[in-house]
């Protein structure tokens, strides 16, 4: 019997995503992102900041009114910023947030550098800072329509560095100077950075699911309640994507535990049925891996030409779902084994080909045929380096047919 119970220990030395994606590019989403090596800023020209000592405030025309003349009492301005001390980034982070929503715009985490692992400098940008990457822009293969263009390379941000010798976080510069309208303030609770579900909301949300109310019933209520989707603090996407989060938060408990126990009876009742997986941070499932001992059998026979393809999430869990398929002397299908993935990265792939390799005794197939997929074609070169790579004619066949357009081909 073989179950083990294994860790992805390569994901604790691979960053989550290139720093060239932010590096004065779009990227899909907002979330901040860490850079541990270099000093030099890539999130756009300093020519225009200014220093301790000196600010430039906004010149947003639909924003809010400037805090450094004549805005709301209590309303802060830039130069307030310039030489304050917080005890954590976070502190000054919550800070600029606070004052990005007051003049009418969104706040990203964005450039730091370290020395010795150790944080020394984080800067906070503009949400519209940086543009689109010009690869976005020529995709033939597009079936969607792009998504508006939201970035402006706008140069508003906020520089702090860490103060060894006092132990605290310290403005160094604060440029507000921004190349695009602000938003109004009865809407700056929509913009990334400020939307936010209150414990509230989330508490009644939970109690709506519990009665089984659908989800785009749940948004149109609360909407309801508020006076309009506009009053709002949230979105429909942040609704779902909670509603998602704790269905998964309650299945790690439910059909992933199911799963596993199955898997383990099956390695009891057959010897060599070998079952792997690893846990994410949040002790969630990332990938499963499984193969029985018809599978095993299988593949030391007919295992020379090995083809694997992922379908992309449509399974309930949302994960892709990988098939190890060759062919057997009488031209049926032969199934070597299944996966479920974390995601479609090429460590993840890595650790799949390694798995089936050692599940498999070592044997390495001749000709891999794959759908043609860039991460798997990286894993392959390296786990799989002696084999050859081969494209899927069904696939070939497929693309031809919904990307060429003469009638007569």
């Amino acid at each position: 019997m073989e179950f083990k119970r294994m860790f992805n220990l390569e994901s604790e030395g691979s960053d989550g995503g290139s720093s060239d994606d932010f590096c004065g590019h779009y990227c899909a989403s907002d979330d901040e992102y860490d850079d541990e090596e270099g000093f030099e800023s890539r999130g756009g020209s300093d020519s225009g900041e200014k220093g301790e000592g000196d600010a430039v405030d906004g010149k947003g025309s639909s924003g809010a009114k400037n805090p450094g003349n004549g805005g709301p009492r209590g309303q802060p301005a830039a130069d307030d910023f310039l030489g304050r001390k917080f005890a954590t980034e976070e502190d000054a982070y919550a800070a600029y947030k606070k004052f990005a929503r007051f003049k009418g715009f969104g706040v990203r985490k964005g450039d730091v550098a370290c020395v010795n692992g150790v944080l020394i400098r984080r800067d906070f940008f503009c949400h519209r800072q940086g543009t689109r990457h010009p690869k976005h822009y020529d995709r033939p293969e597009r079936v969607r329509e792009e998504r508006l263009e939201s970035r402006t390379d706008c140069k508003a941000k906020l520089k702090i560095y860490y103060d060894v010798q006092h132990s605290v976080w310290m403005v160094r510069t604060i440029f507000d100077e921004h190349i695009h309208d602000l938003a109004p303030v009865t809407f700056t609770h929509l913009l990334p950075s400020h939307r936010k579900m209150s414990d509230g909301d989330k508490a009644q949300v939970e109690s709506l699911k519990q009665f089984g109310i659908p989800t785009s019933k749940i948004m149109a209520y609360m909407a309801g309640q508020s006076g309009g989707y506009g009053m709002l603090r949230f979105t429909k996407q942040d609704l779902y994507n909670y509603v998602h989060g704790q269905w998964v938060a309650r299945i790690c408990d439910g059909d992933v535990a199911a799963t596993i126990s199955y898997l383990e009876g099956k390695a009891n009742a057959d010897m060599i049925t070998a079952a792997r997986y690893t846990r994410t941070a949040d002790n969630h499932l990332a990938s499963l891996f499984w193969a029985d001992g018809e599978m095993m059998s299988d593949y030391q026979l007919f295992g020379d030409v090995l083809a694997f393809n992922s379908t992309y999430r449509s399974n309930k869990y949302r994960k892709p779902l990988v098939v190890f398929s060759g062919s057997n002397h009488h031209k049926q299908t032969s199934i070597f084994g299944f996966t479920l993935l974390e995601d479609e990265k090429v460590r993840t792939y890595r650790w799949v080909l390694l798995n089936l390799l050692d599940v498999m005794g070592q044997k390495k197939p001749c000709v891999v045929v794959t759908d043609g997929d860039k991460v798997m074609r990286m894993a392959i070169v390296e786990v799989l380096s002696m084999a050859t790579h081969r494209l899927c004619g069904w696939h070939l066949e497929k693309n031809c047919v919904q990307r060429v357009k003469d009638t007569e081909f």
